[in-house]
């Protein structure tokens, strides 16, 4: 039995693990040990038994690092493996975890989550990053050739097949807006810190004070949203809104995004996991747009992620707004049919089947389980 250790402290690795952990356990091939910081660990709570599942402190790599509570976990539970997620831009659980095994010589694993990213801000890589397409194992060989790249589909988007959009659509949509009324859904990330970031939501605002259309903005918060920015956004959105502007009311992402016509963020993923729900459903309902002009965000994000361009735009599965002043036209453009058909059809031609992610991964770790166990006798 291959004893695997686990980490996790970001969404969307919370959303793939709450699908791979009790087929992990299923399997009776793994014992696992599950450390995760929030807003992962109260996700992952109903998915994972309590005797397996410990919760850490949210401080930064450094201080998860010196806690003699890190070291303990490795000492009585001996993995042969971790495997983690990656988040960022700051640093927890996940790089202390990375670093640790690294120094220890015991293999890892990260779950990538969006094309090429790797945080490097303890020092330490993993051996194996598993990946999404071989989109992401070209930018991630590229940007990290040390690693192994195994290309598994989108963990998370699993239950998606199980779901209809148009249906849910049609159910939740119609107490939430007049039948005129366009649904815009902004898509907060926990940035506040970054340049650009809340100018982006400023030029948001300014640029649908002047759109004739009548609309409704649902604002949900990124769950690692600071209560500051939370206030702030929201803030800005009633001052010029009024009642026009609203918390988002859902608890699934799904449902969420399905009411919307369309679904605007900074980068977000919640955009992608859009995109897999239009591509699943028998027409498209609505698309996906990135707000990316502000010079200083970009630049951010192109130093961060040591790429030149957003994968989901330079792929065209998304529509960009690359200047502000071209935002409303962009909008009208993804109201049209025709460009919501351009999109669904791309999303069909190119985007991964998530079925059979979790085969892969077990396959794959077990199988470098056993050539370890023959190597060393």
């Amino acid at each position: 039995m291959m004893k695997l250790l686990i980490t996790a402290r970001d969404p969307a690795t919370a959303l793939s693990f709450e699908k791979l952990i009790p087929e992990l356990l299923e399997s009776g091939r793994f014992e696992l040990r599950v450390l995760c910081q929030e807003p992962a660990f109260q996700m992952l709570q109903p998915f994972v038994p309590a005797d397996t599942l410990y919760a850490i402190p949210k401080d930064e790599f450094a201080l998860v690092l010196e806690d003699a509570f890190l070291r303990n976990q490795f000492e009585s539970f001996q993995p042969d493996a971790v495997l983690t997620g990656i988040s960022g831009p700051d640093t927890g659980i996940d790089e202390a975890v990375l670093h640790y095994a690294a120094t220890h010589d015991i293999h890892s694993y990260a779950l990538q989550s969006f094309w090429g990213d790797m945080n490097q801000a303890s020092g330490a890589l993993p051996d194996t990053a598993f990946v999404m397409d071989d989109e992401a194992i070209r930018i991630t060989h590229e940007r990290y050739p040390d690693i192994e790249n195994v290309a598994i589909g989108s963990i998370k988007h699993i239950d998606y097949r199980a779901y209809d959009p148009l249906k849910a659509r049609a159910e939740k949509r119609p107490a939430l807006v007049e039948s005129d009324e366009v649904v815009l859904g902004f898509y907060g990330q926990p940035i506040l810190e970054i340049a650009g970031y809340f100018e982006t939501i400023e030029a948001l605002a300014r640029q649908l004070s002047n759109w004739p259309r009548p609309f409704k903005l649902l604002y949900r918060p990124h769950p690692k949203e600071t209560p500051e920015l939370q206030e702030k956004t929201l803030s800005l959105f009633t001052e010029a809104f009024g009642d026009r502007v609203s918390l988002d009311p859902f608890l699934d992402i799904k449902d969420s995004l399905v009411v919307c016509d369309l679904v605007l963020s900074a980068f977000s993923t919640c955009c992608f996991d859009n995109l897999y729900l239009n591509e699943m459903a028998h027409r498209p309902f609505n698309a996906s747009v990135y707000l990316w002009f502000e010079p200083e965000l970009i630049s951010w994000w192109q130093e961060y992620s040591h790429l030149k361009e957003l994968p989901l735009i330079s792929e065209e599965l998304l529509l960009s707004v690359d200047k502000e002043e071209e935002m409303l036209t962009v909008l009208e453009q993804g109201l049209l049919e025709e460009t919501r058909q351009i999109l669904w059809h791309k999303a069909k031609a190119h985007l991964p089947n998530p079925q059979a992610s979790i085969g892969i991964m077990m396959e794959k770790l077990l199988s470098d389980f056993e050539k370890s166990k023959r190597a060393f006798g």
